[in-house]
Parts: structure tokens; sequence; C-alpha cells
């Protein structure tokens, strides 16, 4: 791929295959006479539609496995190492299964909200120029 600057210091729109991959911002301290790599490039890079979808199937079996499994040892180890009788052991191994369901939540929403700021990032710089 060839980026060819008719102005330095403003943003490139990298497209792949009809769809926008991201926005480098170059500076004049990065455009050298020499066609040396430039130093100060940032690459802003847009999730594509697979890893959106990879995401969310890796965030469903999280949600799906990960609170039986904290459930389940949580018991167990209470259970064998401190003594922890029924029905203690049954209630703190519910409280570290829903921990984990809020953990899986809070995970999935954080990285959403971060491609949505990197999304408005794009599209307020692609308005400027």
């Amino acid at each position: 791929m060839r980026l060819y600057l008719e102005k330095p210091s403003s943003l490139i729109s990298i497209w792949c295959g009809g769809t926008m991959a991201g926005v480098v911002r170059v500076s004049e301290d990065s455009v050298q006479a020499q066609h040396q790599p430039p130093s100060s490039v940032q690459v802003v890079k847009l999730p594509s539609q697979g890893q959106v979808l990879l995401k969310l199937l890796v965030h469903s079996v999280a949600m799906f496995t990960l609170p039986f499994v904290a459930y389940y040892t949580s018991k167990d180890f209470l259970e064998k190492e401190f003594g922890v009788e029924h029905p203690m052991n049954f209630i703190y191994g519910a409280l570290c299964a829903v921990v984990m369901v809020q953990i899986i939540i809070f995970s999935y929403v954080y990285q959403a909200f971060k491609e949505e700021q990197i999304a408005q990032k794009v599209k307020a710089a692609l308005k400027k120029e």
C-alpha cells in the first residue's frame, strides 16, 4: 500500500476492500525529504465486522462457562480449605458467580464504549478535513 501526501499535517483515510480500515494522522515533522519512515504517525484501526462478531462470541461463551467455573471452584475451595459448610459454601459460590457475570458484562460494555469513542474521533477528524 502506498500513500501519497499532498499536504502535511492532515488525516489520511485507509480504505481496504470498500470499507474504511483506519485513519493515519501525519504531521509536518514526520514527512522527510529522504523518504524515511515517519516517526510520529498514529494509526487508528477500526474493528471489522468479523472482529465484532468474534468479540460477541467470546463474551457469550465466557458468560455461559465462567460463572459455573467460579461457582463450583469457589464452593469446593471454601469447603475443602476453610471448612465452610452447607449452606454458606453455596451462598459464597453464588456470589462469586454473580461477580463473574458482572465482570464479563463490564468488559463487553467497556470495549464497545472504547470502539464507539474511536469511531466518533475518526468521524470528527474526517469532518474537519
